[in-house]
């Protein structure tokens, strides 16, 4: 279907239907005659003139140019860029070798530190090895002196018990009558003596008499007196109950004390001991005989005794707490006056355990 025509009287001549009247785009549509009058008829002033660069209200060409320019000239070139990477690459250069000389100094101070750990490792195995065999040896030295000094007091007989006369006493005459009771009708017709006087100690504040060591000519004879003397655990004489022991070492003694829990623990189950020489603690139990000889020794010698776990003093080193150490003797003060005096004993003699 094609567009229906409209009849001839019916068309209207183009352009606005009201010519006499005038609108707000007229000025832009009608001459500069047209516009004039418009604008005469409104009483309007006439609109300055825009040049081409500024038709727009923007900056002008030449502004953009030069702030296009300046922009130009303020961004970073790439000589620039060159330059800063040169300088970064020297300062970082720079702080790596001096990185690197510090971390070789520090390398050879390692190595020397290793060598020297190493050196000092070794120095110290040798050296715990050399203690190690000098403690082994000071210990069996000890052990062998112990052994010689109660070998040497092997014929000597302790008393004790025996009351001290104030003045000058006959220590012999007065074992003479002693033994003759003790061995009674086996008593020889002479008791020779290498040896007998007082233990070389002060009398005691409270008058108790001090011990009397002596030293029979025989081993023989001095056997037969502590085996009759064995037989009482005291002995009456002159009105004062005396007690007979073997003479033993200060080293011995002290043994002997540290090993007073187990000796009370093998009298209470009943289990017969003895001691020995050089030094041991000889238990019998089951028809076996167990030996103690070193204080590592004391933890075997309880569990194959059935006993239970009991605390020991070292009697070789000492106590573990420093306080209960080894007491050292103490120093007799001089005497100010001039009152002559014997000269001091050599050796104390402690006295002696009553476990024979």
């Amino acid at each position: 279907m094609g567009r229906t025509k409209r009849p001839d009287g019916s068309q209207t001549p183009r352009g606005h239907p009201n010519l006499s009247q005038t609108g707000p785009m007229d000025g832009y549509l009608t001459s500069s005659a047209g516009a004039s009058h418009e604008a005469a008829e409104f009483n309007m002033a006439d609109s300055p003139a825009l040049s081409p660069a500024s038709d727009t209200g923007g900056p002008s060409l030449a502004d953009i140019s030069a702030d296009i320019r300046a922009l130009a000239a303020s961004m970073v070139t790439k000589e620039d860029l060159k330059a800063l990477s040169d300088t970064l690459h020297a300062v970082i250069r720079t702080e790596v070798t001096a990185i690197k000389a510090d971390i070789a100094t520090q390398a050879c101070r390692l190595q020397a530190m290793e060598a020297s750990v190493q050196s000092t490792t070794a120095q110290a195995e040798t050296t715990n090895l050399a203690i190690t065999r000098q403690g082994n040896m000071l210990l069996a030295l000890r052990r062998q002196a112990e052994d010689l000094d109660n070998r040497g007091r092997r014929s000597n007989i302790r008393i004790r018990g025996l009351p001290e006369s104030a003045g000058e006493e006959d220590v012999e005459a007065t074992l003479q009558t002693l033994f003759r009771e003790i061995l009674g009708t086996e008593a020889p017709e002479t008791i020779e003596f290498d040896r007998a006087h007082r233990a070389n100690r002060a009398r005691a504040a409270d008058n108790t008499p001090r011990d009397i060591v002596c030293c029979l000519h025989t081993y023989k004879l001095k056997e037969r007196i502590m085996t009759k003397a064995r037989l009482r655990p005291t002995w009456r004489f002159r009105d004062a109950e005396i007690a007979l022991y073997q003479d033993l070492s200060p080293l011995t003694l002290e043994a002997r004390r540290a090993l007073r829990p187990i000796t009370a623990l093998l009298r209470e189950r009943g289990i017969p001991y003895k001691w020995g020489f050089p030094f041991m603690l000889q238990a019998r139990h089951n028809n076996e005989w167990t030996q103690l000889r070193w204080p590592e020794e004391v933890p075997r010698f309880l569990q194959r005794l059935n006993l239970p776990p009991t605390e020991v003093i070292n009697w070789i080193l000492g106590p573990v707490d420093p306080r209960q150490g080894p007491q050292t003797p103490r120093q007799q003060r001089q005497r100010r006056d001039a009152t002559p005096r014997r000269p001091p004993a050599r050796r104390q003699l402690a006295p002696t355990e009553p476990e024979e």
